[in-house]
């Protein structure tokens, strides 16, 4: 994959990049494994963690993976919601509810549930960041982070200088390259509008059938903010939907004929060919971060972003139609 450069901040990788959110969480140490191999050797260089991720383990698995990788990685970790200590039984529970979730699909939203009764939120203090980081970067096995964010941070703390203040102190004591903020678009909207130092990153969700943040975000990075929209598909609701209305213009006979060709069938690979397409063509977002914890949806995504099937004008025309 053609690497593209991060706003500027320095740092490069390509489009695509891998959400660590489910390892060591709703999936094990083996499947993590698997789906890291199968992101690195297809090109894959962004890895987005948190501190609170997998129960806390989700930056030490990945530590270990990047052993002797780290400079070619880009790491992008956060701070705010604190991990929750896992007792050896629940580690045992947790093991078996993988195991559960693949004979009866409907137990994932259990798995959820039970891990994020798990974390602490809003823990944005100085000495909370301070741990935080030193935690992080142990577990990481690095002496730096390329990007440390907010998590799921409140607009107030866009008027917390103290927190501010700290976070800028670790920038230039380089342990961490790039300051930022993960929230809804609209508060990550408003930190690139008020110019908030340090933060000079945003992360935010965002799927097809909402681009209108695309938009307004990607005009707001004036100052070569580094953007990256995390769960791109949206669930699995909205994945049928895209490709439902994906099937509907495949059939229309008012479309363009090669356009209705290239969608033909409406498989994974042209869904992920539409969904990266319509939020990073001519959007001004730099990276779009899926969750992916199955070596095949890895390998299906690199092959969709490395070679897209569609023209900027047939995917202007999908965008319409995905978000009348």
């Amino acid at each position: 994959m053609q690497e593209v450069e991060l706003g500027s901040s320095g740092l490069s990788a390509p489009a695509l990049g891998f959400g660590c959110a489910a390892m060591m969480g709703s999936a094990g140490r083996s499947k993590s494994l698997r789906a890291l191999a199968a992101a690195w050797d297809g090109g894959i260089r962004l890895f987005d963690t948190a501190r609170s991720y997998g129960y806390g383990e989700s930056e030490t698995l990945l530590g270990e993976f990047l052993q002797g990788k780290r400079d070619r990685a880009v790491i992008v970790t956060k701070f705010g919601i604190v991990p929750g200590h896992m007792p050896a039984w629940k580690k045992t529970a947790a093991a078996i509810a993988r195991g559960a979730i693949r004979l009866i699909p409907a137990s994932r939203a259990l798995v959820r549930k039970g891990a994020s009764g798990q974390l602490s939120g809003g823990n944005f203090t100085t000495e909370v960041l301070q741990w935080s980081i030193e935690e992080s970067l142990r577990r990481l096995r690095t002496d730096r982070v390329d990007m440390l964010l907010m998590h799921e941070a409140p607009a107030s703390l866009l008027e917390q200088p103290e927190l501010l203040d700290a976070m800028d102190r670790l920038v230039k004591a380089g342990k961490v390259r790039v300051a930022g903020i993960s929230s809804s678009p609209d508060i990550v909207g408003l930190a690139l509008e008020r110019g908030v130092k340090p933060l000079r990153a945003g992360q935010f969700p965002c799927n097809v059938f909402d681009l209108s943040a695309v938009r307004s975000l990607g005009a707001k990075s004036a100052n070569g903010e580094v953007l990256m929209a995390n769960h791109p598909f949206g669930g699995a609701a909205r994945v049928q939907q895209c490709r439902e209305i994906l099937q509907k213009i495949a059939a229309d006979t008012e479309m363009p004929a090669e356009l209705r060709e290239k969608l033909k069938p409406v498989d994974d690979l042209v869904t992920a060919d539409v969904v990266f397409s319509c939020i990073l063509r001519n959007s001004g977002i730099h990276a779009v971060i899926p969750a992916m914890m199955r070596a095949e949806h890895v390998q299906t995504n690199i092959q969709a972003m490395s070679h897209s099937r569609f023209t900027a004008e047939e995917v202007a025309r999908i965008r319409a139609v995905l978000t009348r």
